[in-house]
């Protein structure tokens, strides 16, 4: 039935659309829960397997690609840390601007094809690179940069975007054959089994939540995690890379907008500014690339 309707334009893009509409409350939802980054990061992956399961049950291939299932583990362990240090940042600052920081992962791409994979991206994406740097400084404060007093949050959310990017990088030279389903799942069991071994190093409080807590990690795991990524990815196999990238960064937008009357939060005009200035400079890189 997903196959008959992937085929179908209006389909794939109803499904990108849907995805990143549920990705956006991934950071208010953090928020909501009110634990620490690490369990909820743990939690989200942990009952988004659980709620994946069936769907990979029913609408599973047979495994062959090998390499495949390798790359996908090792994208579950770098999206693991993607997600550990990000919930980490959305409790220290604002949750429109981690998600902002967190979304210049297509930046470490580029560097990533340069240093690494010995590609040649061109003029632009420079330009949309230096761009993205001069918004990320405004919203960061020019002010707190030239007196080192960086905010905590805001470097772990950068640096959350620089695992996704490995994550990224990663799908992208080495996912072949691996089915949606079955690539989706196994990064999922990666992810959760790194998390928990993490949880359990630190020790951080992995029970004891009120009711609505465990519903916020319960939709966290469901909402963004199960629902947003697998629609995400089964609909980046059918649209150019350009368009679907242009279209993801839309989660930094509506996170800002439902962070408003859910969280109270709001960005100052400085934050905006520089939130848009960063926005278009993620736009030329992605446009590029």
């Amino acid at each position: 039935m997903l196959s008959h309707h992937a085929h179908r334009p209006w389909f794939n893009y109803f499904l990108l659309f849907f995805g990143v509409l549920c990705i956006a409350w991934s950071a208010i939802f953090v928020k909501l829960a009110g634990i620490s980054g690490f369990g909820s990061a743990f939690y989200r992956m942990a009952f988004g397997l659980v709620a994946i399961l069936p769907l990979w049950l029913r609408f599973r291939k047979p495994i062959t690609d090998w390499h495949g299932v390798k790359i996908a583990l090792l994208c579950g362990i770098f999206f693991a840390c993607d997600i550990a240090l990000w919930n980490t940042s959305i409790m220290l600052t604002k949750a429109s601007i981690s998600t902002l920081l967190g979304n210049m992962a297509p930046v470490w791409v580029g560097f990533g094809a340069v240093f690494i994979l010995k590609e040649h991206p061109g003029r632009i994406f420079w330009i949309g690179t230096a761009i993205t740097l001069v918004g990320v400084a405004i919203v960061v404060g020019l002010d707190k940069l030239a007196a080192t007093d960086f905010s905590f949050g805001n470097f772990l959310s950068i640096a959350a975007s620089m695992f996704y990017g490995a994550y990224l990088l990663t799908t992208r030279k080495g996912r072949n054959t691996l089915d949606t389903f079955s690539f989706t799942l196994l990064s999922m069991v990666a992810s959760t089994t790194a998390l928990g071994l993490l949880c359990l190093f630190t020790r951080v409080p992995m029970w004891g939540f009120s009711a609505p807590t465990w519903w916020f990690l319960v939709a966290l795991g469901v909402v963004p995690q199960m629902l947003g990524w697998l629609a995400i990815n089964f609909a980046l196999a059918y649209i150019k890379p350009t368009v679907a990238s242009v279209t993801l960064l839309r989660q930094s937008i509506l996170t800002a907008i439902f962070s408003i009357p859910v969280l109270g939060e709001f960005m100052s005009v400085r934050e905006m500014i520089g939130a848009l200035i960063a926005l278009t400079g993620i736009y030329l890189v992605n446009t590029k690339r």
